[in-house]
């Protein structure tokens, strides 16, 4: 077939009568859910060749759950026998899986070895090599793939014609009728009929639908794409763009720069592979962007429509943001492989790579590919600003502010700068409008009826403002040196906006510069504050300019560089502007102290430089210390009438109260943050300066009785008490306390604060930094259920699980809550997957609605902050790590009186060391290729570098945590979170690849080594690659001499000993069964080591053990304990079984290592019952609760530990038990 071949009109309805009459049934099933009679109607002949009908039969498949049928109608439909004009593709070619490559790995994932002989009877032109575990893996690590060189259909035939082997034959066997009957007229045409591309809009949309409900929206934009390069009409067009743009929205955010990789590094060729995803990334990234200009530019040529104009050119601009990365990578890849001398494999693989990817024929063409990507980025940032040019040029003058936008933009992607700023300066704007302005100003907006106002309005409809043109003209003027501008610009923002930080921001680097005089313009910083104070008549004090005195105060004493003299008189000057803004708004703002707190900490620094003893605080932290001490001493207003009921008082008696305590909570916090600055005097100088707990807890206690909280049930909203920040302070204080003693006298001040906490909670159950201080304090005490039990009551949902869930996940691991842990992040990565699905919705319809920076920022939303979410990888490596150890006893759907009473290791996921983990190791690699699955952690881990931390989105909300003051809970940092998660990956990825080398491994006769295939080379291979890539990047993640370095040690001498069994040295002289028999035994001689290490690492760690034991189990011992187990079948194999532990060296050494394990499964255990064992004394009476708090905290201590042990305890004892089997016997 070429392209000189006349194209057959696609197959569809004669005319509108019969149209309506086949489809309106088929429609009206759909609509009612009837897919049962929706397959029914689109089967029957001559309708079911039409491709509106095929298309409703796709939907219908796909809904009723057969999903591989539904997506091979569409291949048909979409590909088979489909050519572009000029193009050689018959859609039965290589070229084709090539161009479909998602749709074809999409079919291939779910297809069984009787749905490729369907295939192949029904001929649908697909070529389908099944994958085992391994290949699927190592082609998304962009890592060699072997494919056995036998028939594909001849390897499929066997399997489907041996038993057991598939496990959905019966279902499939129907399947394959419908799939006959679906395609059986038209073989004897396919050979000599080829069509053009599918056009039709209401084609294109329907077979989308299931195309996005599968996720594959790079097939949805292919579709789109060769609708567009046959020639569409303007509404098919305005979808492929929309099309496009989303695509792009499941491109990762990449910085590459070119100098990543340098070829003299020891790691260049490992850094290189790693590349090679983020190459294919860029790539698929530029390919959108390049499809949504063509598209857009198609477009506005047919409809001369102002929107269209405008997403030509801001396409044309993010195009151009995409080549210049491309340029880079590629640019990097031709350096550092042209540096590159010999013919090593890995090099000849990634220079294969690349120009497959590229599609190139050789590496030393990317220079002339760079040279003409060159080109068009020189052309691109032009024709955008030509295009918007058009825009803003509008004989009308209605020109929006997206218009302004877009213009502005392209002129300053080319450094346009002066440019712009002449053309904001142009732009007429709304006014800004102060309170008590003439509203009659505001004429000059457009008219909005309602939503269908915006609706049917084309393009953007609201104008620029005043405010957004002096906020650009006053960034702009500073990046060109115009302060004098900027100055002005925000003098103007300021009096309207007096209250807007950023903008007195704005003012300090404008006015104090270099150029300007640094003192000169600090006084005219000072002069201006003070004027707006001056001419302050609002109700409530601005606290800006107020605040901004205390700034201006801070700047002189960071630029202190001068005499001894002038930095005292600097440090004396903040601490008074700190004293006046203190005095003014701490009565007034509960916010005094967040405001202050910054410059507090500049004051403490600059007051005690590096150096000093530490022993004695200076005169300004000292006379500040005074201050505050007075401070809380006159506004302490507690009474010690503890039956003292309700007080009824007047507004204003209320008002002054509630204002004395405001002073009194922020003298304490000020205290507080002195004293936690001076690390080693901060006991010392709270006993000094700030009150005893027991008063704090007396002025909280009357705070309840005379500004009582505003109750829900009556009707008011979810409000906080007043005085909870007393409670904080207090638990703040006990926890504090509770640090500087030994472990065993600290429980306590732990108990106490959790007691004052769960009170505080009772009072206030709506605020949430009681609850997260609370799950601090019951984590410390080890009780993780309650903590779980709080988190939970917060109501934490979408997004904020992103940003908070790092408060109690770690801490689930912790405390053995494995199910409970797998829980949460399964949410967490099914948020993820319905935001990516959101917010490419909403982008596009911004797009549609031209509001184009809109839709730029949710797609940069999704595309730099979700997608690389570290929350979102490290959840994938917690499913991973504790699916084995799931109780079912935690389902939510199984009742008290459903309990089932063993727990056992693998019971409903994960791999263990039994005979489903070959099953379970071929779903994980298959659902490994889709992003928001926990198993896709695996190519994360296998792609990536020790360089990528920063690659990972760090979304945590830390600010959350702003009450701790003098205690701070330590959280994992961004490089744990990291490191710990690619380490699961990377063991998850070494268990499925030696489980399925085991699998392949052939017994040996004879006494002599079994012959190797190409199959189990190949196993064996992959293996040790991934083993070596795991080990270099673990190698910096682990500490020296920790358990968890011993733990993988033994963990990789075991992957080394099974391929050392399988494969030893393969087609040599020296490879001898007693060979490979000896290299086992040496290997597993030195893991015996490392594990006899790690437990007397292990028993030197003291009696709180208990979180270690918990944090362990899924780390690395279940992990090791399933390589054990694996290593056993394969021993057995070899006739090394464990009853020839005495005569055969490999059984006996593989005991040995067995039982050495065993013993440290054994420690573990015992530790777990000193752990639970531990009780806390009660006394009769204490300063800050009553003995019923105490109580109530030591029960919710013991049931959580309780739990603990129920759901750690049966796992340890389960291979304690089955590890004896590896011991002699008497």
């Amino acid at each position: 077939m070429t392209s000189t071949n006349p194209l057959a009109p696609r197959p569809g309805p004669p005319n509108e009568q019969t149209s309506a009459r086949v489809l309106h049934p088929i429609y009206q099933a759909l609509d009612t859910h009837n897919y049962t009679k929706a397959l029914k109607l689109t089967s029957a002949a001559p309708q079911n060749e039409w491709d509106i009908v095929r298309a409703l039969r796709v939907h219908a498949l796909g809904r009723s759950g057969k999903r591989r049928e539904a997506l091979v109608l569409l291949w048909e439909v979409v590909v088979k026998n489909v050519v572009l004009p000029g193009s050689e593709d018959d859609g039965l070619t290589k070229k084709s899986e090539e161009v479909w490559s998602e749709l074809y790995e999409k079919i291939a994932s779910i297809s069984d070895a009787n749905d490729l002989l369907n295939d192949s009877s029904n001929n649908i032109g697909l070529h389908i090599q099944q994958l085992d575990a391994v290949q699927r893996l190592d082609t998304h690590a962009f890592a060699p793939v072997v494919i056995s060189s036998s028939n594909a259909e001849s390897t499929a035939k066997a399997t489907a014609t041996s038993s057991g082997k598939s496990t959905s034959a019966k279902s499939k066997g129907k399947a394959s009728k419908s799939k006959g009957s679906t395609t059986s007229k038209g073989k004897a045409t396919s050979k000599n009929v080829f069509f053009p591309p599918v056009t039709d809009e209401t084609v294109l949309n329907t077979l989308a639908v299931t195309l996005r409900l599968e996720g594959m929206l790079d097939t949805v934009s292919e579709m789109f794409f060769q609708a567009m390069e046959s020639g569409s009409d303007e509404h098919v067009l305005e979808e492929a763009v929309c099309v496009h743009f989303q695509a792009a929205c499941d491109c990762t955010e990449l910085k590459i720069t070119g100098d990543e990789i340098n070829a003299s590094d020891e790691d260049a060729l490992l850094k290189l592979q790693s590349h090679l995803p983020k190459l294919q990334t860029i790539l698929n990234l530029t390919k959108y962007y390049e499809r949504m200009q063509s598209s857009s530019l198609q477009l506005a040529k047919i409809s001369s429509e102002s929107l269209h104009f405008q997403w030509t050119a801001v396409s044309s601009l993010w195009y151009s943001e995409g080549l210049q990365q491309l340029v880079a990578i590629l640019e990097m890849f031709r350096a550092v492989l042209g540096s590159m001398e010999g013919s090593n494999e890995e090099v000849k693989h990634i220079k294969e790579s690349v120009t497959s990817m590229v599609g190139i024929q050789e590496v030393n063409e990317l220079s002339s590919k760079c040279q003409k990507m060159k080109q068009k980025l020189a052309l691109l940032p032009r024709l955008a600003e030509s295009l918007s040019t058009r825009m803003v040029s509008k004989p009308d003058g209605n020109v929006s502010e997206n218009d302004w936008d877009v213009y502005l933009e392209t002129l300053l992607v080319q450094g346009k700068k002066d440019e712009a700023l002449k053309v904001l300066e142009a732009i007429e704007c709304t006014p800004m409008l102060m309170d008590g302005a003439d509203k009659s100003l505001t004429g000059v907006l457009p008219l909005i009826d309602d939503e269908n106002t915006i609706e049917t309005h084309v393009g953007s409809i609201l104008p620029y403002t005043q405010r957004k043109k002096l906020e650009r003209i006053a960034s702009l003027s500073l990046e060109l040196s115009r302060y004098e501008q900027a100055e002005e610009c925000y003098r103007e923002l300021l009096g309207c906006f007096p209250d807007q930080w950023t903008y007195w921001l704005g003012l300090v680097d404008a006015c104090i510069t270099q150029e300007q005089g640094i003192e000169e313009g600090w006084n005219k910083c000072r002069s201006y504050a003070e004027e707006v104070i001056a001419n302050d008549t609002q109700k409530h004090s601005l606290r800006g300019p107020h605040l901004f005195l205390v700034e201006l105060a801070s700047l002189k004493v960071k630029r202190s560089n001068g005499p001894s003299e002038e930095i005292e008189q600097n440090l004396a000057y903040l601490r008074g502007e700190i004293c006046k803004y203190s005095e003014k708004f701490a009565p007034l703002a509960s916010c005094c102290f967040a405001d202050i707190r910054p410059y507090l900490c500049i004051l403490s620094k600059a007051s005690c430089p590096e150096g000093d003893s530490g022993n004695l605080i200076s005169n300004d932290l000292k006379l500040l210390l005074e201050w505050a001490k007075v401070m809380w001493s006159d506004n302490f207003q507690a009474f010690d009438d503890s039956s003292q009921s309700e007080v009824e008082l007047s507004h204003d008696e209320a008002r002054e109260r509630r204002a004395k305590l405001r002073a009194y909570i922020f003298a304490i916090q000020f205290v507080y943050c002195l004293a936690a600055e001076c690390e080693q005097l901060t006991l010392q100088l709270l006993e000094e300066y700030a009150p005893a707990n027991k008063e704090i807890a007396l002025e909280w206690r009357s705070s309840l009785t005379y500004l009582p909280g505003v109750a829900p049930k009556d009707g008011g909203q979810k409000e906080v008490l007043p005085g909870d920040e007393l409670v904080l302070l207090m638990s703040q204080n006990l926890q504090k306390t509770a640090s500087t003693k030994a472990s065993d006298s600290s429980a306590m001040p732990l108990l106490e604060a959790a007691a004052l906490l769960e009170e505080a909670m009772d009072h206030s159950p709506y605020n949430p930094h009681l609850k997260i201080a609370s799950m601090g304090v019951y984590l410390q005490l080890g009780a993780s259920h309650r903590a779980l039990s709080i988190y939970q009551e917060m109501g934490v949902k979408q997004i904020q699980m992103d940003s908070c869930a790092y408060l109690i996940l770690p801490s689930l691991i912790t405390g053995g809550l494995y199910t409970s842990a797998v829980r949460l992040s399964s949410s967490i990565l099914r948020l993820h997957s319905s935001t990516s699905k959101d917010i490419k919705d909403f982008a596009s319809k911004a797009l549609q609605n031209g509001y184009l920076f809109k839709a730029r920022e949710m797609s940069t939303f999704q595309r730099a902050k979700m997608r690389p979410s570290l929350q979102l990888l490290y959840s994938k490596g917690v499913v991973m790590d504790c699916a084995s150890l799931l109780n079912a006893n935690d389902f939510e759907e199984i009742s008290s009186g459903e309990q089932i009473s063993s727990v056992k290791l693998g019971t409903e996921k994960g791999l263990c060391g039994g005979d489903e983990d070959i099953v379970r190791s071929e779903q994980i690699a298959i659902d490994s290729s889709s992003y928001f699955n926990a198993p896709c952690v695996i190519h994360e881990a296998a792609n990536a570098t020790s360089d990528d931390v920063c690659v990972y989105s760090d979304n945590r909300d830390m600010d959350i945590n702003s009450f701790e003051i003098l205690h701070r809970k330590q959280h994992l940092t961004q490089t744990e979170m990291v490191t710990d998660s690619l380490l699961k990956g990377h063991t998850h990825g070494l268990l499925v690849r030696a489980l399925m080398a085991v699998e392949a491994a052939k017994a040996p006769k004879k006494g002599k080594v079994p012959k190797s295939t190409e199959e189990i080379a190949y196993r064996c291979q992959s293996l040790t690659r991934a083993l070596a890539k795991a080990t270099h990047c673990s190698l910096g993640s682990l500490d020296a001499d920790s358990i968890d370095e011993s733990m993988w040690k033994v963990f990789s001498s075991l992957c080394d000993v099974i391929g050392v069994v399988i494969i030893g040295d393969a087609g040599t002289e020296s490879d001898t069964l007693l060979g490979r028999e000896n290299a086992a035994v040496r290997l597993l001689e030195a893991a015996v080591l490392s594990v006899n290490k790690a437990q007397t690492s292990f028993n030197s760690g003291g009696d709180a053990r208990g979180a270690l034991v918990c944090q362990l189990l899924p780390n690395c011992i279940v992990p090791i304990y399933t390589m054990i187990e694996t290593t056993a079948r394969l021993f057995s194999l070899f006739g090394w079984g464990k009853r020839k532990r005495l005569t055969k060296a490999a059984a006996g050494a593989l005991a040995s290592l067995a039982l050495s394990f065993r013993s440290l499964v054994s420690d573990l255990l015992q530790a777990m019952t000193t752990h639970r064992r531990v009780e806390y004394g009660v006394s009769n009476e204490t300063s800050l609760v009553g003995e019923d708090g105490i109580n109530r905290v030591a029960n919710e201590i013991n049931q959580s530990r309780e739990m603990t042990k129920d759901r750690v305890d049966p796992f340890l004892d389960q291979m304690r038990i089955d590890l004896t089997s590896y011991e002699e016997e008497e």
